[in-house]
């Protein structure tokens, strides 16, 4: 069994003396006070098969007496740090009762569990705790009475339960016997179900790949046979800890694959301007295949510098080129099949053609109005003819835009995020880009995007692109002006400003690096 002791420093020497097991005579002074092992707590929390202290500091009662529930035990020291089982402190004979002034109780069920002090005086008395809390004593029967009870959290050992989903379909797991077949480039879903002892941490370990969510979904991409295990437990700063391992009783086998091998998903450039091909399983080591492969840049073939594998995912092909790309640059990728390479469960690779390259955008930063859009608000010049909103009426990606309504034309219709701030390093070209939708009647010459700091205004991107834009449709924006700050900072903020009327929708508004071919 496992329990996990927790020392708490009383400096009533709650844990290493004896009980005092003689109730002291009433004095004069009559006083009610407490103390226990959770100190200010309202609910004191320990592991099951674990105690906690109490101690009544009272003076003057003519009775006291605490009572405690089934399954809770009251035990006699000296209990010192080393001991994890207590059995051998239990008070002979048993009872519920007990009129010590220090009791030390252990709890052997989880749940909510219940403690109850009860003492009478002579004279009406309070106990007095913190942040101005009072207790007062009830009359009963001509006695003044502190009738008190204090709940313990009791945590139940964990136990693990998990379930294995194929397809959508809970599949056995629980016996050695158990055999998942799985083909290769398929997952299986990991759920943790786990309640009693109630756990808030997981770590998945199968295949080599590690998962810390209750709900893991683990791709199997080698061929063999594999066993797993979770990880379980229960931490934070205020709750008593526990874990336990659970190994999976049954066996994952991975066949080779029924479906073709081939890409899936999209071919994107990496920020080193490597070409990724993401594809439904690993590939086996292989030798330069670059012959089979063409990559066109702008409709015009480049050479291929290397082709291999992630370092880290082998169903991921990488190709670097020789000369350098750029953002602005059309690039698609083709396969012809000829190669002789092929999957780990020995599948062979499928011809392509033309797929296209999604570039790496290089963004500083990126507005799409979905999360953070109540950050951006009008800028103390705006006309009071001016609304600024965020709206669901046009969205160019997601489901929201900004909405800015000019009821009329004058100096300024303007807008700001001094919240969401970005970070420039010297010397590097940044540009603004944008997307705006105009309403019919919309009436503007310019609009003057600008980039500020906390020290002011530090660039505007001005531009009349916007004066010709077509109405009632998404176009995209990107003013010609290309600019570098002379002091790296993180306090770089947006700022967007016109003189025209009528409505404007903005949308994925993005400050990002240089990087068009020249």
């Amino acid at each position: 069994m496992k329990n996990k002791f927790i020392i708490i420093a009383l400096v009533i020497g709650l844990f290493t003396a004896c009980n005092r097991d003689e109730y002291d005579a009433p004095n004069s002074l009559s006083d009610v006070s407490w103390y226990t092992s959770g100190f200010r707590d309202t609910i004191i929390q320990v592991n099951v098969n674990n105690f906690a202290s109490f101690s009544d500091l009272s003076q003057g009662a003519l009775s006291h007496k605490w009572t405690i529930e089934e399954g809770s035990y009251y035990l006699k020291g000296p209990i010192t740090r080393s001991d994890t089982i207590f059995d051998d402190f239990k008070i002979q004979p048993e009872s519920l009762e007990s009129k010590d002034e220090t009791i030390h109780v252990l709890f052997t069920q989880g749940g909510l569990k219940k403690v109850n002090l009860y003492n009478e005086f002579s004279e009406y008395v309070e106990f007095k705790g913190a942040d101005g809390f009072i207790f007062p004593s009830k009359e009963v029967a001509g006695k003044w009475v502190i009738d008190t009870t204090f709940i313990v959290d009791v945590y139940d050992t964990i136990v693990p339960k998990i379930l294995i989903r194929q397809n959508g379909i809970v599949v056995p797991h629980e016996s050695e016997t158990d055999e998942i077949i799985v083909e290769a480039g398929s997952t299986l879903e990991f759920v943790d179900v786990s309640t009693i002892g109630r756990p808030n941490t997981r770590s998945w370990s199968i295949a080599g790949v590690t998962k810390t969510d209750s709900l893991s979904v683990i791709q199997f991409n080698k061929l063999g046979s594999y066993k797993g295990n979770l990880n379980i437990s229960r931490q934070g700063e205020s709750i008593p800890g526990d874990f336990d391992n659970y190994k999976i009783p049954a066996t994952i086998t991975v066949i080779p694959s029924s479906l073709p091998f081939e890409v899936a998903g999209e071919v994107v450039e990496l920020e080193n301007q490597t070409i990724q091909i993401p594809y439904n399983g690993e590939f086996a080591p292989f030798s330069d295949q670059s012959s089979h492969f063409t990559v066109t840049v702008n409709g015009t073939p480049f050479a291929i510098a290397s082709i291999g594998l992630n370092a880290s995912n082998a169903t991921l092909l990488e190709i670097k080129l020789q000369e350098q790309i750029y953002r602005s640059d059309v690039i698609t990728v083709s396969y012809d099949g000829s190669g002789d390479f092929e999957s780990t469960d020995t599948r062979i690779p499928g011809a392509f053609t033309d797929v296209p390259v999604a570039m790496f955008q290089h963004e500083i930063v990126k507005f799409d109005f979905e999360s953070n859009g109540g950050n951006w608000t009008a800028n103390v010049e705006n006309l009071p003819t001016t609304t600024i909103d965020i709206s669901t009426e046009q969205a160019a990606s997601g489901v929201s835009s900004l909405k800015v309504d000019a009821g009329a034309s004058g100096n300024w219709s303007s807008f700001e995020n001094l919240v969401d701030l970005f970070h420039l390093d010297a010397g590097v070209l940044v540009q603004y880009e944008y997307k705006v939708y105009k309403a019919t009647g919309a009436n503007l010459n310019f609009m003057a995007p600008w980039i500020n700091n906390t020290g002011g205004t530090v660039t505007q991107f001005w531009h009349n692109d916007i004066a010709t834009a077509p109405e009632n449709t998404w176009v995209t924006i990107r003013p010609g002006k290309q600019w570098a700050t002379g002091t790296t900072a993180d306090d770089f903020n947006l700022y967007l400003r016109h003189s025209g009327s009528g409505t404007l929708y903005f949308d994925d508004i993005r400050i990002i690096i240089v990087d068009d071919r020249p």
